[in-house]
């Protein structure tokens, strides 16, 4: 049984590097993305007992997708295989200091994920439940299967840990803001980055971001903040958290990695603050690497960093 379950869209990555604009012939290499799956991949390297569900193609890409989540320990039995639409693609293309994203992921499988695939009892017997904007931006059916997961996890008493993911590629702003800001409250711990909360709120300020999402309902606010750390807020508390000074190459896949690290100790019961200390250290380690899960540290490491923050602390 998987102490910590995730679903929504993962996708395989083709990465080139593009001097002076994409050419014929460049190389690409392959890799994975999609933050559902970065964060299922996450938490088991950090050493959860993760479960994870998601539509993939009947192509090799599908599945190249379930040999990740084997070879990494994710249960991915409630994998479903469909064999009408295929699986998404995106492509990274770096000019120079520039990174351009392209992706094809329109009527992908993904996409296709309805409430009638989460099993029976496969939420009700998890302790945590981790969500994403992304998810409920892909498809109205997905959408749906995010608010049917949100039910069956408040009537059982598991935690839902929400990451509103903000794509303004994937939906209107006006429509995510609305989106987004109805979900809040029914969720237990909220992870948005610095730039959401700007845009969720209106507000520039940490604090100001972080008071207003509360006042929507959210139990608790972790906001990311990138090389700033992070920010724990509850109704009663309003706590900086450390990250340590690293140099960034890529941020690709680091907020997956901090809500995995968030999760995982959350799950092991550890104090709010320390949870997130735990998890700005894991990712910490993600944005000096390249791509979303060959940098993501093992537990280990995590906790070799982590041990490092608290006694600068």
């Amino acid at each position: 049984m998987s102490d910590i379950v995730s679903f929504g869209e993962p996708m395989v990555e083709f990465n080139a590097e593009a001097v002076g604009g994409p050419r014929a012939g460049s190389i690409f290499s392959t890799g994975f993305g999609g933050d559902s799956s970065n964060f299922a991949v996450a938490a088991s390297r950090l050493g959860g007992r993760v479960g994870y569900l998601a539509r993939v193609g009947s192509d090799a890409f599908g599945a190249m997708l379930q040999q990740l989540w084997h070879d990494e320990g994710v249960d991915g039995s409630a994998v479903i295989v469909d064999e009408t639409h295929p699986t998404g693609l995106y492509f990274i293309l770096r000019h120079g200091a520039m990174t351009e994203f392209v992706y094809r992921r329109a009527g992908s499988a993904a996409s296709m994920l309805a409430p009638e695939d989460l099993p029976a009892g496969w939420v009700e017997n998890a302790k945590l439940l981790h969500l994403t904007g992304i998810t409920q931006a892909i498809s109205r059916s997905a959408q749906d299967t995010v608010f049917d997961a949100i039910e069956r996890a408040r009537a059982a008493g598991t935690t839902i840990t929400y990451d509103p993911n903000i794509r303004p590629a994937l939906w209107p702003l006006h429509t995510a803001r609305a989106i987004v800001r109805y979900t809040i409250p029914l969720c237990d711990i909220v992870l948005p980055n610095l730039d959401e909360g700007r845009l969720l709120t209106g507000y520039e300020e940490p604090r100001a971001i972080t008071q207003e999402l509360l006042a929507l309902g959210a139990r608790v606010v972790v906001l990311k903040m990138g090389g700033s750390g992070a920010v724990v807020a509850t109704p009663d508390e309003y706590i900086p958290v450390p990250t340590r000074e690293v140099i960034a190459k890529d941020p690709t896949g680091a907020g997956d990695t901090f809500d995995a690290g968030f999760a995982v100790a959350t799950v092991e019961g550890r104090p709010m603050a320390e949870a997130a200390t735990f998890a700005a250290a894991a990712a910490s380690q993600v944005v000096q690497g390249l791509g979303a899960v060959s940098p993501i540290p093992r537990r280990r490491e995590a906790d070799s960093i982590f041990a490092e923050l608290r006694s600068a602390g």
